[in-house]
């Protein structure tokens, strides 16, 4: 009989802070769709005025968070401590249940913080998973998607990008499963080609509906960022515009639509009475800086340099 121990050790976090205020292409998520504005990370806080203009570019976000940390390779033993950085700390649950006969880990991500009303820019949820610390990551997700948050003491802020996680996709075996699809053209195959493909995979799967026993380690990573990245991505949210690792894509949906310079970069798609049933955006990079610079208050730029942070364990065992 299965025996599940879920447990998350007690948060810790050191907080010395001097921070005054604060993405292969994937499907952007609804949520990363601009809507209402956030809240301001210390709303009570005065400005003196003076102002510094800023735009956010996403390849420079990106660059500055890849180099601070390589994930460990499939294989590796490895058994971090959890750490924050500029005051963040990274926290992560997870649970594990059958789905469908299959043995499905559902991990929450999110960000937790002593300082309060901290904004800053992070990773939307990126995860490594060991058993017996050994490294067993999907092939997927370490890309860096960074995201503007706000969080509170005591509180959990959420990244909305929840996981799911089978034995299937473990990398230990999961090139079993590439190596059967591997240089099949599906252009030229018959139908029971096809099918046999499919009854191959298939077969996979069943034989790996329960994860292998061992103890289970789930970790959040993320770089934390402050400086003038966090602070204009504060701006904006603060206008509502939010989701900017898919801004380039989706601008057509938020405010940023009415300026002519993204609606160049967008094509609509109508139904015969006119009603737009679909709007696709590619905006380049340095026009949409444009379109993005503001005046930023100087109180809302903390001088600290990006740092990465990992969280504390969830942790469960598969007997």
């Amino acid at each position: 009989m299965r025996k599940i121990l879920l447990a998350l050790a007690a948060l810790v976090i050191a907080v010395g802070s001097a921070a005054a205020g604060w993405f292969g292409v994937k499907a952007w998520k609804a949520s990363q769709v601009a809507g209402g504005p956030l809240p301001s990370p210390i709303t009570s806080q005065p400005t003196s005025g003076e102002t510094v203009p800023l735009t956010f570019r996403l390849s420079e976000v990106v660059a500055s968070g890849n180099q601070l940390f390589d994930p460990p390779a499939c294989g590796e033993t490895w058994t971090p401590d959890g750490a924050d950085a500029n005051g963040v700390l990274p926290v992560v649950d997870a649970s594990l249940q059958e789905v469908d006969g299959v043995d499905t880990v559902t991990v929450i991500p999110g960000y937790t913080t002593e300082t309060a009303g901290l904004g800053f820019l992070a990773s939307e949820g990126n995860i490594i998973v060991t058993r017996d610390d050994v490294v067993v990551t999907p092939d997927w997700g370490g890309e860096f998607v960074p995201e503007y948050f706000v969080a509170t003491p005591g509180e959990t802020t959420l990244t909305q990008n929840n996981l799911s996680v089978t034995a299937a996709l473990l990398c230990d075996v999961s090139a079993d499963l590439n190596a059967i699809w591997q240089g099949f053209d599906w252009s030229t195959a018959t139908e029971d080609e096809i099918a046999a493909k499919q009854a191959e995979a298939a077969e996979f799967y069943a034989a790996h509906e329960s994860l292998p026993a061992g103890t289970y380690r789930v970790y959040q990573w993320s770089p934390i960022i402050l400086g003038e990245p966090a602070a204009i991505a504060r701006v904006l949210a603060e206008e509502g515009i939010t989701g900017l690792s898919g801004l380039q894509y989706n601008a057509g949906y938020t405010s940023l639509y009415d300026d002519p310079r993204v609606q160049d970069n967008c094509t609509d798609q109508v139904d015969a009475d006119g009603n737009l049933l679909q709007r696709s955006c590619d905006v380049p990079e340095d026009v949409l800086a444009e379109v993005l610079e503001r005046d930023v208050p100087v109180e809302y730029i903390a001088d600290v340099p990006p740092a990465v942070a990992f969280s504390l364990a969830a942790e469960f065992t598969v007997d």
